[in-house]
Formats: C-alpha cells, sequence, structure tokens
C-alpha cells in the first residue's frame, strides 16, 4: 500500500494511503473529539463532533470519514471548529430525555448495570459480574429464576436482533456464585452483624 505525507497541526505525519483523518490523528497522538467513530463499525460520522478544518476547502470536514490525501493540510483546533463541536453538541443534546442510562437501566426495577455485568460475562470475568451484580441484588441466582425481566423488553439490542437474555445472564452468574462460595460484600455483612 501506498504512503502518503499529511501535516496536522504543523506536524509531518505519514500514513497509509486510504487512511481516514481521524485514524492518522489518533495513530499519532493527536486528539479529535469524537462520539460515534468506532474502529470496529462502518463510519457514518453522525455526530459532527470530529470536524477539521482542511486548507483550500472552504467547508469543515468529518475526520472519522474523510480520507486523507498526499499533501493535505489539516488544522485540528480552530475557533471555526471549537464553534462547530460546540454547536454539534447543543444540538445533540437539544433533544434529549435524560437516556443517559441505557435503557435496560432503567426499565430494571433495581437499576442494576445490565450493560456492565453482560459486557464481564462475555469477558468471562465472572468474580467481577457477581460483585457488580450484588451492588444492588443480593439473591441473583434467585432473582434471575424469577425476574420478569423488563430490561429484556427495553434491550436495544431488538432493533437488531433478540434481546440480550439479562435475566438467564444474572442467574448463571449467580449460579457461579453459590457454586464457588458466596461472595458478600462489605455493607451487608456489616449490616447482618447488627443487633435488631
Amino acid at each position: 500500500m501506498a504512503l502518503i505525507r499529511v501535516n496536522i497541526n504543523n506536524r509531518e505525519l505519514t500514513a497509509d494511503e486510504g487512511s481516514t483523518i481521524l485514524r492518522i490523528a489518533l495513530d499519532n497522538g493527536i486528539e479529535i473529539p469524537n462520539l460515534c467513530y468506532d474502529e470496529n463499525l462502518k463510519t457514518y460520522g453522525a455526530c459532527g463532533m470530529c470536524v477539521v478544518e482542511v486548507e483550500g476547502n472552504p467547508k469543515l470536514v468529518r475526520a472519522c470519514s474523510t480520507p486523507a490525501v498526499n499533501g493535505m493540510i489539516i488544522k485540528t483546533d480552530t475557533p471555526r471548529t471549537i464553534a462547530a463541536r460546540k454547536t454539534a453538541l447543543t444540538l445533540l443534546s437539544s433533544d434529549h430525555k435524560g437516556d443517559c442510562r441505557p435503557p435496560c437501566v432503567n426499565a430494571c426495577p433495581g437499576h442494576t448495570d445490565c450493560q456492565g455485568y453482560v459486557g464481564l460475562v462475555a469477558n468471562r470475568q465472572y468474580d467481577e459480574a457477581i460483585k457488580l451484580v450484588k451492588e444492588v441484588i443480593p439473591l441473583p441466582a434467585s432473582i434471575g429464576r424469577v425476574c420478569p425481566h423488563p430490561c429484556e423488553t427495553a434491550c436495544r439490542r431488538t432493533n437488531v436482533e433478540e434481546p440480550i437474555a439479562i435475566a438467564d445472564i444474572k442467574r448463571f452468574i449467580g449460579d457461579i456464585d453459590i457454586y464457588n462460595g458466596t461472595y458478600v460484600p462489605d455493607i451487608w455483612s456489616l449490616q447482618a452483624n447488627q443487633p435488631l
């Protein structure tokens, strides 16, 4: 693959032809704010937070979706880019309904960190998952069997395929907890030792 030379914030850099401005910047320790970029997903450029100035182009470009070309001169932190990012962030938050927490957490009566322990289980970090669940749910093996799991109804995965089987995962780690010898958070130990 051919190499290209670009200038970002007065730094001469080389990169593979076809690389985006954002990828080159990130690979070279240059921070460009972004919200929607994920190297594992197809670039969409929806958030508008990664805009940069390119010499010779009257418009700001989205660094995440703009391929760099040889000789390109890029500025990432100009008054114009900063103002555009503030406007983008204002627009993104203008229709914000307090949904900073995922819908599964909001739907859960215990407000457990569903995404947190599902991710930990996916990475086979069962002890950490048990500790996270038990911050809120004292008996995950039991609750995992009887919970009506409103979190699954609210799960965003239904937009793509099936919801995550959150109650089953809670039961699974609860069973591991029972098998390994129950983990008891410090706060519960203190409460259990209090006289009635």
